[in-house]
């Protein structure tokens, strides 16, 4: 099958042999073709850079802050670009979930924590009052009021949440005995 650059080749391919005869540049039909698909080829590129900045994932930098008024979510202080179009994208499945746990681990993932506990307050009459432990990963924002706002924004309840956080930092650490004509040595780190 023959591949086409452009709308104007392709229509007038489409005609049958008698309307194509004679040289292309005197031919009346290549000429209203090749205007009338250049139009054509024009409107395809628009409709085709619409579709990709109608997604949060394939817009332009610039489209973002359209996106975030769409949804309400201005982008914060500090935040990248990557980070705020992850957040963007993410919306939809925080908003869905708004004031179950899976609502709130989705926003700490979109803040980047990997891990997210939540413990129920000590109070068994107050059912919705909660603790919420951020523990480690790639974060973004390291902003504690910033952080409650969001997860108080996603929960329903009158009583808000309590938030505390732990980061885990990986490092070797080296326990080890070992006897040597009985005498026992230890090996430590510092």
């Amino acid at each position: 099958m023959t591949m086409f650059k452009t709308f104007g080749e392709y229509m007038y391919t489409l005609l049958f042999s008698p309307l194509r005869r004679g040289r292309q540049s005197l031919n009346q039909f290549y000429i209203f073709f090749k205007v009338m698909g250049r139009s054509f080829d024009q409107c395809k590129e628009a409709l085709l850079r619409v579709r990709e900045e109608a997604s949060v994932l394939t817009c332009s930098d610039a489209m973002l802050p359209v996106h975030g008024a769409d949804r309400d979510m201005l982008r914060l202080q500090g935040e990248t670009v990557d980070n705020y179009r992850r957040r963007l994208a993410m919306k939809g499945a925080i908003s869905e979930m708004a004031g179950l746990n899976s609502g709130i681990r989705y926003l700490a993932q979109a803040f980047g924590y990997d891990e997210v506990n939540i413990e129920p307050g000590e109070k068994p009459d107050h059912w919705a009052e909660a603790t919420v432990w951020f523990i480690g990963g790639n974060i973004v924002l390291d902003d504690r009021t910033l952080l409650l706002q969001e997860l108080n924004k996603i929960k329903p309840a009158r009583t808000l949440l309590h938030l505390a956080k732990e980061q885990q930092y990986e490092a070797p650490f080296y326990l080890a005995a070992a006897i040597e004509r009985g005498r026992q040595m230890t090996i430590e780190q510092e």
